[in-house]
């Protein structure tokens, strides 16, 4: 609620989240978004100091609030990505019409799909790290220090897929799309090993392989059932 003047109102976080303040104004929130979605893209480009930055801001309310500005960005652009494909395929079929309910289910539902696909993606790879592989380190660092490259790579991805879709390059995008993915991976891994510093460098891989494939599988199997 409003207490007079310019300052904007602020609101409560709707759910229970360790770290998160008891209210918050939507300025805040953009700036502590755009903020750590800065730390993300130097994380992402292994920028000098990005991992470490990283690391010190890593708390489950910096988590989720990154989480939602990834998941929202993407799901925006994946969104238009079907309604380009979809004006594209009509046109290309004249017997078939634009669907654009489709684009519009598909924007509500992925943006709690990725919520569960991030959070699942972590869990799975931070089990793997601690009981399997012999790591020590608290979920929340864990979850964070890859969340930060994988938030990147959604958007990056969803940005550059758009882009293509709407110049007729769909299957470019893809591919862009791939490699993308595997740079992530790749930068994950060198997190994976900063954090846990395993005498086996199998066991980084398999850490950072582990949440890429389990976000990938839990987000399709959810989509699945829904749409």
């Amino acid at each position: 609620m409003s207490t007079g003047g310019n300052i904007p109102p602020s609101f409560k976080v709707p759910f229970p989240i360790p770290d998160a303040p008891e209210r918050i104004t939507l300025p805040e929130l953009t700036s502590l978004a755009v903020s750590l979605l800065r730390t993300c893209f130097d994380a992402f480009q292994r920028k000098p100091g990005a991992y470490e930055a990283a690391l010190s801001q890593a708390n489950w309310w910096h988590f989720w609030v990154v989480v939602a500005a990834s998941s929202v960005i993407s799901a925006v652009t994946s969104a238009f990505t079907l309604a380009a494909l979809e004006v594209q395929f009509a046109a290309a079929f004249p017997g078939d019409s634009v669907n654009m309910l489709r684009p519009i289910v598909g924007l509500i539902i992925a943006i709690p799909v990725s919520f569960v696909a991030f959070y699942a993606g972590c869990y799975a790879s931070h089990w793997w790290a601690t009981t399997q592989a012999g790591g020590r380190a608290a979920l929340v660092q864990h979850s964070y220090v890859l969340t930060v490259v994988w938030a990147a790579e959604n958007i990056l991805a969803g940005l550059a897929t758009m882009a293509l879709t709407f110049i007729g390059l769909a299957g470019l995008g893809l591919l862009l799309t791939l490699a993308i993915a595997l740079y992530a991976l790749y930068v994950m891994a060198g997190h994976i090993g900063r954090l846990y510093q395993f005498a086996e460098l199998s066991r980084t891989w398999v850490t950072a392989g582990v949440m890429v494939v389990s976000s990938w599988v839990v987000g399709f199997i959810l989509q699945a059932l829904l749409i």
